[in-house]
């Protein structure tokens, strides 16, 4: 039994500026979310009606392995031309169609298995006694709602088979939500937004006269130590040589302590090190940097978490 998926793209948009199939929610276009639920619920035929901006969403899912019909009148004609219009490019084996205009974000995969169960002629899914998208409709319906030329459009059409037709339960509110305005764009583009914890975040810097001893500082005396050169400490920091000069004896001189011990060249070779003075304020720093991380965190947590 074939089924395929009828997405109405062609109309031109009424009540806002953007053309809404090609609208990104989550980094996906509205239509490719809408070809994702399909194919996740195993509806692999997909049947694209287009019209207003064709060439743009046709060229846009040129890889998606769909197939498009043009309502070419899409200017002058309502949403049921363009039913009428996918219905009969259908291929000859299609026994139901679901369809589904292109600006519903939130079709549902358990839900269009669901409506594949019905043995009815029409099958649609509904929250809380509301009816969404997308609507199972059986090949024994093409033929009237084809030559249908009543109002109401495909509600309209589908009233025909009202003691026909089986509302599916769903707990999904998703497939009643139509994206037709900018207000409810900008308001599920709030919505598809990961939530973002504000992070407190701290950097310690210590004023001592005219020094201001902060972790550039502390990372010169570290590499220092860790290279056991004066020069190769700085290039290791990522300081040019005369400013680490520069640096150690302003530290030295607002400290009132020797950092680091030069040693001259000779038989064993010159270098320089940290002295016990050195390591202390590293350690200060360090422990000060700590604890106002620690405070950070429980702020954090007090006040956003």
């Amino acid at each position: 039994m074939s089924v395929v998926a009828l997405i109405l793209a062609a109309g031109e948009p009424k009540q806002m500026e953007h053309f809404q199939p090609m609208l990104k929610l989550g980094g996906k276009t509205l239509v490719a979310r809408q070809i994702e639920t399909f194919r996740e619920a195993g509806v692999e035929e997909i049947l694209i009606v287009t019209g207003y901006h064709a060439g743009l969403l046709e060229r846009h899912l040129q890889s998606a392995g769909v197939r498009f019909v043009r309502n070419r009148e899409y200017v002058a004609t309502e949403m049921m031309d363009s039913v009428k219009c996918g219905l009969q490019a259908l291929p000859e084996d299609c026994e139901r169609v679901l369809i589904t205009p292109a600006d519903v974000p939130y079709l549902h995969a358990e839900t269009i298995r669901k409506l594949l169960l019905s043995d009815r002629a029409v099958a649609i899914p509904s929250y809380q006694g509301a009816a969404g998208h997308p609507a199972m409709v059986k090949r024994a319906c093409f033929p009237s709602l084809i030559s249908y030329a009543g109002e109401r459009g495909l509600r309209g059409a589908l009233a025909q088979w009202k003691d026909e037709t089986e509302f599916v339960p769903t707990d999904e509110n998703g497939m009643l939500t139509d994206i037709n305005t900018e207000a409810e764009y900008q308001r599920q583009q709030r919505k598809e937004k990961p939530r973002v914890h504000p992070e407190v975040t701290a950097a310690v810097a210590l004023r001592i006269g005219e020094l201001m001893f902060d972790e550039r500082c502390v990372r010169l005396l570290e590499c220092i130590e860790s290279e056991q050169s004066l020069q190769k400490g700085a290039e290791k920091a990522g300081i040019s040589y005369s400013n680490a000069w520069k640096l150690l004896n302003l530290m030295e001189q607002e400290l009132g302590r020797r950092l680091v011990e030069r040693r001259l060249g000779g038989t064993t070779g010159g270098g320089s090190s940290l002295t016990e003075q050195g390591r202390e304020w590293i350690g200060r720093f360090r422990r000060v940097e700590r604890r106002m991380k620690e405070d950070a965190i429980r702020i954090q947590t007090e006040e956003f978490d």
